[in-house]
């Protein structure tokens, strides 16, 4: 059973915003990168923190327990796995702002690109951002320049960075297209812009800032995974393209 701490409610009860970062194994980061977002935001407004932590096995789960006594927060604790999408989807469900931005545990995006987002939060459905110089490793963006050509091949998408974490939006559309996804669990991100493209919402990119990982390596593109990878993700795009189509 997940155990849930939350020190965000008795505390602060309300905000306009929410950060969602789903975690797992980030030991080294977590509290650098949730401190980080929460001193940058909330300096100007309060901020609702929920983190998804999905069955860390290194000591993630008892640094965030102890970083929730310093800054209000929610947390979901899950005993086991349960993946990045799973992750993302059940933290949704334990946020109440009107607005969440969905980004990554890892470090790479700056919170100061927050602003550029909120800034136009009323004139569009989603607000990614656009990763304009990418601090990974040139595998995998090699990767993902592929798997983003052959979705836009398939769904005549506009879009740079389709993949990009770091996405704004009012909370019931992130809740309503994130539980439709089903397919693409190496990217999750592609099949959610995918089906709020299809469902006709106002999609802009904003370039924003991208930065090396604080700590340790990619825990998707392992050059051993490759294959599975690739077939899993052309299988995957098949799949969804006959059920939009």
């Amino acid at each position: 059973m997940e155990k849930i701490i939350d020190t965000f409610t008795p505390n602060i009860c309300k905000a306009e915003a929410a950060i969602l970062m789903p975690v797992h194994n980030e030991e080294d980061v977590i509290e650098k990168v949730v401190t980080e977002y929460y001193d940058v935001i909330s300096y100007t407004m309060p901020i609702e923190v929920v983190l998804s932590e999905d069955g860390s096995t290194d000591n993630t789960k008892n640094i965030i327990e102890e970083l929730s006594k310093k800054i209000p927060l929610k947390a979901l604790m899950a005993p086991q796995r349960k993946g990045y999408a799973l992750s993302i989807i059940d933290g949704l469900k334990h946020v109440v702002s009107d607005y969440v931005l969905i980004t990554d545990s890892d470090g790479q995006h700056d919170p100061k690109d927050f602003w550029k987002l909120w800034e136009i939060r009323k004139d569009y459905d989603v607000i990614s951002g656009f990763r304009i110089k990418r601090a990974d490793s040139t595998f995998r963006k090699i990767m993902s320049s592929t798997f983003k050509f052959m979705a836009n091949k398939f769904f005549n998408m506009p879009f740079k960075d389709a993949t990009a974490p770091f996405k704004l939006m009012r909370t019931e559309v992130a809740r309503q297209i994130a539980n439709e996804c089903r397919y693409m669990k190496e990217s999750f991100w592609m099949e959610f812009t995918i089906r709020a493209y299809k469902r006709g919402l106002k999609i802009i990119e904003v370039p924003v800032i991208h930065r090396a990982r604080m700590s340790g390596s990619t825990r998707v593109y392992k050059p051993l995974k490759i294959p599975k990878i690739t077939i899993s993700q052309i299988y995957s795009l098949m799949k969804l393209w006959f059920e939009l189509k």
